[in-house]
């Protein structure tokens, strides 16, 4: 066994074969794990420590650590940390830099280093959401009336963030239906979304329902599924929304809320980037800790990812989160099999348009809207350029 330890290869076999299990606990762990301690340990212990241990001691290997994607990411990322220097805590986002590249490379060099079935992999993900979404449930209305809006009492706390989480199952049980050829495995993953139609119903979070709509007609035209499934899926759709409008007032949920003042958020800093042209280049410096002065008070960041991302970075640091996101999208719009993946990294980006602050921050359930399928997206297209390269040389 000595001996062993320090042979490279078999060292790399053990480390593969752990982060390859433990990177499925950590995306699982979005929708059980108590809070964002409790993600971040997981994390750190399934895929961040055994990095560490392999990464910074291999020879660099653009291809499989994520190539042009990995790197554009942790461009991005790195921008956001020179800005801190006019920003606050330069210390904290060096350690984000670090915990976002052992994420994007190591999950590229893990899963490049399989024969994946996503289908398989993301239907068991699907099924630990229906079990999280009945048990959220179950323990919220205990002790609330079917009215209220339903929190989470796992790290998605917030109802819109119980919506965006569930809303992702939805979204990845529909799909993965339309893709089957089994008429019961459809059938079986349409009843595994129930309790997530129902944890985002009763979340009463209009974000996360819009988003989920778009990116399920983009799936509609992508994948055309079969008629019967798909007519069975609307009809119980149709069920669904006259519940809901049974139990909540359909002004209430609609009408009332309004925007949510995130229009006069928006508007307001716009005006103070207007005011002070500077900030369009470089923004007014990540932090980990900001205030934003609206007129309506103050707020933790812009509830936009994207503004928020201009506010703090500058068009600079926009250009660049979007330059990765558009190399994703470009290059995975050719692969169908990996519509999974490639609609909920968009998914994520519509949740995150009326929600969230900047992409690059500490592990929270924001991760699992857009550097979750990120990563996964990333590995597959990658495996698909190796094996292409690989037929090539034959």
């Amino acid at each position: 066994m000595p001996i062993a330890l320090l042979q490279r290869e078999w060292r790399e076999a053990k480390i593969s074969a752990w982060s390859y299990a433990g990177l499925w606990i950590f995306v699982s762990a979005f929708l059980w794990a108590p809070s964002r301690d409790g993600l971040e340990a997981i994390f750190a212990l399934t895929l961040f420590i055994p990095m560490l241990l392999l990464l910074p001691w291999r020879k660099p290997e653009f291809q499989q650590y994520g190539g042009a994607f990995t790197s554009v990411a942790l461009a991005y990322a790195g921008w956001c940390c020179l800005t801190s220097l006019w920003g606050d805590d330069s210390g904290f986002f060096i350690l984000q830099w670090c915990v976002l590249a052992s994420w994007l490379a190591g999950s590229a060099w893990v899963l490049q280093k399989k024969s994946l079935d996503w289908d398989q992999l993301l239907y068991w993900f699907v099924l630990v959401g229906a079990v999280a979404a009945l048990i959220n449930i179950a323990v919220f209305y205990w002790s609330h009336p079917l009215a209220a809006r339903m929190e989470g009492i796992t790290a998605a706390r917030a109802p819109t963030l119980v919506g965006q989480v569930f809303g992702v199952v939805i979204l990845l049980g529909i799909l993965l239906s339309w893709r089957t050829a089994s008429v019961k495995r459809a059938l079986g993953l349409s009843l595994a979304c129930i309790p997530a139609l129902a944890a985002l119903g009763l979340s009463q979070s209009r974000g996360p329902l819009l988003s989920l709509v778009v990116a399920l007609v983009l799936g509609l035209l992508w994948l055309r599924p079969k008629r019967k499934i798909l007519l069975v899926q609307i009809a119980v759709a149709v069920l669904a929304i006259m519940a809901l409008c049974v139990i909540f007032p359909v002004n209430q949920l609609l009408l009332e809320r309004g925007a949510s003042f995130r229009d006069q958020i928006w508007l307001d800093i716009i005006r103070q980037m207007c005011a002070q042209p500077g900030l369009f280049l470089s923004g007014i410096g990540i932090s980990e800790v900001t205030q934003i002065h609206t007129s309506i008070g103050e707020y933790h960041h812009a509830h936009n990812a994207w503004l928020d991302i201009l506010y703090r970075t500058g068009v600079i640091g926009l250009g660049l989160a979007l330059v990765h996101l558009a190399l994703l999208l470009w290059r995975a719009r050719l692969h169908s099999h990996l519509a999974p993946l490639t609609l909920w990294l968009l998914y994520g980006c519509g949740c995150l348009f009326v929600d969230s602050r900047s992409l690059f921050w500490e592990i929270d359930v924001k991760w699992l809207l857009y550097w979750v399928p990120a990563a996964l997206l990333t590995a597959g297209l990658q495996q698909l350029k190796n094996t292409d390269r690989l037929e090539a040389k034959r």
